[in-house]
């Protein structure tokens, strides 16, 4: 709440903004950090990298004679092409683009603004990449996961499930779709994984297990096939609670990558999979 009443005071009151009010922007930034980055768990680090990512664009517009209340996605445009001129990094441009659309969604989240100015903003295209990106960049992710929480019901709940499984947990489509209700032991924390050529146990992150069994509490249970109660199944009126099959879940994951504006040559539903392992090497950096 105190988050919510420092920014909205800001938003309001253009007239009175200086430079303790940027600082107080920014104070209230690490607020909305601590609360949405990493589901509340961010590292410190993490946290200081978008506060100076933050803090770049506050001097940009100040120097531009802009405040908080001008910026629209025109103006996100041109920090954009203030940083090709300086010759940033398509990667650097990516996160500093993430950082500003994270705090925009901040406010769009606490009520006080309504539209994400930066939301549709993407950095520019690596003209001089020679090999074909089979993985997603921390933008897209971000884009992604904006359009899952969008998603509403059973069908949002189910492919929340099933993206963290592939993205999260390194899943094949061939594991999502083999998998079964009997293969979660939610009291141990562990998931049998029918595997392409050979079958293993994986011990997924929490909030992976919360996301299937808030898909299985709405769903309930359904009727077996000949490989067990099915764990995702069909929603249409023809084929509800069948098994969901491969080119299904391909058509799932697709229409995501679209409705989020990633979807190119080269990325399909197998890129979630690459993506989870792009995000292990640069963690441990293995």
């Amino acid at each position: 709440m105190q988050t919510a009443a420092v920014l909205q005071n800001e938003l309001v009151e253009p007239e009175q903004e200086t430079r303790l009010t940027e600082n107080r922007v920014l104070e209230s930034f690490a607020e909305i950090l601590n609360l949405d980055i990493a589901n509340g768990d961010a590292r410190p680090d993490t946290i200081r990298a978008y506060q100076s990512n933050m803090r770049l664009f506050v001097d940009w517009y100040r120097e531009q004679g802009y405040n908080i209340n001008d910026i629209r996605e025109w103006h996100i445009k041109q920090y954009r092409q203030h940083m090709i001129n300086r010759g940033l990094a398509r990667s650097t441009m990516s996160l500093k683009l993430t950082t500003i659309r994270r705090f925009f969604e901040g406010l769009k989240d606490r009520g006080i603004i309504e539209n994400n100015p930066a939301a549709n903003v993407k950095p520019p295209r690596d003209r001089e990449a020679k090999e074909e990106r089979k993985h997603l960049t921390a933008g897209e992710v971000e884009l992604l996961i904006r359009e899952l929480k969008a998603a509403e019901g059973i069908k949002g709940a189910r492919d929340r499930a099933m993206i963290a499984l592939m993205l999260m947990e390194g899943w094949r489509a061939v594991e999502v779709v083999r998998a079964n209700v009997g293969d979660i032991d939610f009291e141990e924390g562990v998931i049998f994984t029918r595997g392409k050529g050979k079958d293993g146990h994986i011990y997924p992150r929490k909030d992976t297990l919360k996301m299937i069994a808030d898909y299985l509490d709405l769903r309930g249970l359904v009727e077996p096939d000949q490989e067990g109660q099915p764990l995702f199944t069909n929603l249409d009126h023809r084929t509800g609670g069948q098994r969901l099959t491969r080119p299904g879940l391909r058509s799932v994951i697709n229409k995501y990558f679209k409705d989020a504006g990633i979807k190119r040559e080269g990325i399909s539903c197998h890129a979630l999979r690459h993506t989870c392992g792009m995000m292990l090497y640069q963690e441990l950096k293995i």
